[in-house]
């Protein structure tokens, strides 16, 4: 079954290869789109729902959907949070961009637990704790190294369920989120959900056999796949397109 074979993917090395997504299409162009006012009280990058594939932040009719493929294990993807954060949420915040993020599980089980845990408080939380994640990423990442050969031998043994709460424990990313404001009972509680485990795996799979995405991050805008990875880009991209 192809879900398992990506839930089975080699824990001896990160597939760093994977990370950096190439494109094949022209983001759209166009003159400069007004700025839409929230409504009152609120700001557009606090505007967070659920979507069949991600979440997304912002106006929900924005003229410009942008969209990013990461996993939540990429170095590269963790590199884009970080150079963007501040400035898309002020791109977001113009009512021009809406903002979506959808998981792929690009290193297979390694980014399950992570991607389940930055579900745990519900839409208006998923943004803040994937970008806490991605910034603490280096230190918990690199306790991957830390598994004896026997640990990685039996992962790919394990019932997926049990190669999650591993994982997660052997990262220490129940830790890592309770400092957020997810409690350990939530935390484990989401580890264990099935239903969204499910739903990550399909959504990986129906992407890759659909071709369209082969590596993280890999943006889209309006549909149209970007050939970038970096922010610079990515802004330059939206700036064309009329989020100036």
């Amino acid at each position: 079954m192809r879900t398992l074979n990506i839930l089975n993917a080699s824990l001896a090395a990160l597939a760093l290869a994977a990370c950096g997504g190439s494109g094949s299409g022209e983001a759209p162009k166009g003159e400069p789109i007004a700025k839409v006012a929230p409504p009152a009280g609120k700001i557009w990058s606090e505007t967070v729902s659920k979507t069949d594939e991600g979440f997304v932040m912002g106006n929900p009719e924005a003229k410009l959907h942008l969209v990013e493929y990461g996993a939540i294990t990429c170095p590269g993807c963790a590199q884009f949070s970080e150079q963007s954060h501040s400035e898309l949420v002020e791109i977001v915040n113009s009512g021009r961009v809406k903002f979506e993020f959808r998981p792929f599980l690009v290193h297979g089980i390694q980014d399950m637990p992570g991607f389940l845990l930055t579900q745990c408080n519900g839409p208006e939380a998923y943004f803040g704790l994937t970008e806490q994640l991605y910034k603490q990423q280096p230190v918990w990442l690199s306790r991957l190294q830390t598994l004896t050969e026997a640990e990685q031998q039996q992962v790919p043994s394990m019932k997926p369920e049990q190669a999650v709460q591993f994982l997660a424990d052997k990262f220490g990313l129940v830790d890592i989120v309770k400092q957020l404001g997810v409690s350990e009972d939530a935390a484990r509680a989401c580890l264990a959900d099935k239903t969204a485990f499910d739903k990550l795996a399909k959504g990986t799979e129906k992407v890759m056999g659909e071709g369209k995405v082969t590596g993280t991050p890999t943006f889209f805008i309006n549909g149209a796949k970007l050939d970038v990875s970096s922010w610079p880009q990515v802004k330059g991209k939206l700036m064309e397109a009329g989020a100036r």
